[in-house]
């Protein structure tokens, strides 16, 4: 009994881990001043986001600039079916009348905004899916230019270039750290599946997996639905936290900015996408601070417009350049065993958690 449960320990230690991070980093914020409140919402938002990204990009190597549109798709469904429906009469009167009389609770409504995410990423999964290399990212990316388009000019259901307004803002810390620990569970489920591992030998040697028999399209479709449906959680995410938003929220700038997050983190683990997302959102949040003046007593220090984009990309591109494979370099935290324990009966060495390799495609190797 006792070695099951150690070993249900040791198997789960990546996810746990990886909660325990998130933890900490709610319990920090959540003692911390109003906006610094805000700005841990913003990570845990970012988290879910970059974890979403992750499935797909991390677990295949097609890197996707298009995933933020089910971000998008995410927080349209959330504003449709939340605001009530006395202001959705006075902001959208062109509404279908489903639609129009609809609202929803925000448990439902997250549900639906990954679902309606997942449906439009069947209608595009088949041709995609079949895609590798640039040919996948522009495709991706004429995607997101599409659905952008559409929310711009599809005026009876986004209102537009126009603000979309009047959406309950119900995303608070504690419920943001749910979501993002059911999304971080659900891509650590993902990846320790059997579908996962097949993604990622497709990854690592394409063509020694289609001598294994293994459908190179069906494995990625499966991880780019799964993908969108997290995504569009952060998109409901989103929409909560902040009641109001335009189509350009969900374009190139978070766009660019997930990827780099996950870059940073390093794409091939999900620790790397959790890292890489709150240490980007954090140095972002300094920078920003920075660059609108920092006072010290009776000093202050002007800031600088752009500064923060500036010092953002110097971060990663010195990441880069010393860490190429990223921070955590496509590893997982995994429990250790005492040294002692190891001269005495096996196990790893070291005395506390640490950080090992634990694809499971590793291991069957």
């Amino acid at each position: 009994m006792k070695k099951n449960g150690e070993k249900f320990l040791r198997a789960g230690w990546p996810a746990i881990s990886l909660i325990g991070i998130l933890v900490v980093v709610a319990v920090v914020g959540a003692n911390l001043n109003p906006v610094n409140q805000r700005h841990t919402i913003e990570i845990l938002i970012n988290v879910v986001l970059v974890v979403g990204l992750y499935v797909f990009a991390g677990n295949s190597g097609v890197l996707s600039f298009g995933q933020m549109s089910f971000m998008s798709i995410g927080a349209y469904t959330t504003a449709l079916f939340t605001i009530p429906v006395i202001q959705k009469a006075f902001l959208l009167p062109s509404l279908p009348g489903f639609i129009g009389s609809a609202e929803l609770a925000p448990i439902p409504a997250a549900l639906l905004a990954g679902a309606m995410a997942v449906v439009f990423g069947l209608i595009i999964v088949f041709p995609i899916s079949r895609l590798s290399g640039l040919a996948a990212a522009l495709a991706m990316f004429a995607v997101l230019v599409i659905v952008y388009q559409v929310g711009i000019n599809w005026e009876a259901v986004t209102r537009g270039t126009r603000t979309m307004l009047g959406v309950p803002i119900n995303t608070t810390i504690w419920s943001a750290l749910a979501w993002t620990i059911i999304c971080v569970l659900i891509a650590f489920a993902y990846q320790r599946s059997s579908s996962g591992l097949r993604l990622r030998a497709t990854r690592e040697d394409e063509f020694a997996a289609k001598a294994a028999a293994i459908s190179i399209p069906r494995e990625r479709a499966i991880a780019f639905l799964i993908s969108a449906f997290v995504v569009g959680i952060g998109g409901y995410l989103y929409a909560q936290f902040q009641g109001a938003f335009t189509p350009a929220a969900f374009y190139t700038h978070v766009t660019f900015l997930t990827i780099a997050m996950l870059v940073v983190g390093g794409q091939r683990s999900l620790a790397g996408a959790v890292v890489g997302a709150v240490t980007v959102s954090i140095l972002s949040f300094l920078f920003n601070s920075i660059e609108n003046g920092v006072s010290a007593g009776p000093i202050h220090f002007a800031g600088r417009d752009g500064l923060s984009d500036t010092a953002l990309a110097a971060f990663i591109l010195l990441a880069l350049l010393f860490r190429r494979d990223g921070i955590m370099r496509g590893r997982e935290f995994e429990l250790r065993r005492p040294g002692w324990m190891r001269r005495s009966g096996g196990g790893a060495v070291g005395g506390k958690p640490a950080v090992a390799n634990t694809d499971p495609q590793a291991k069957e190797a």
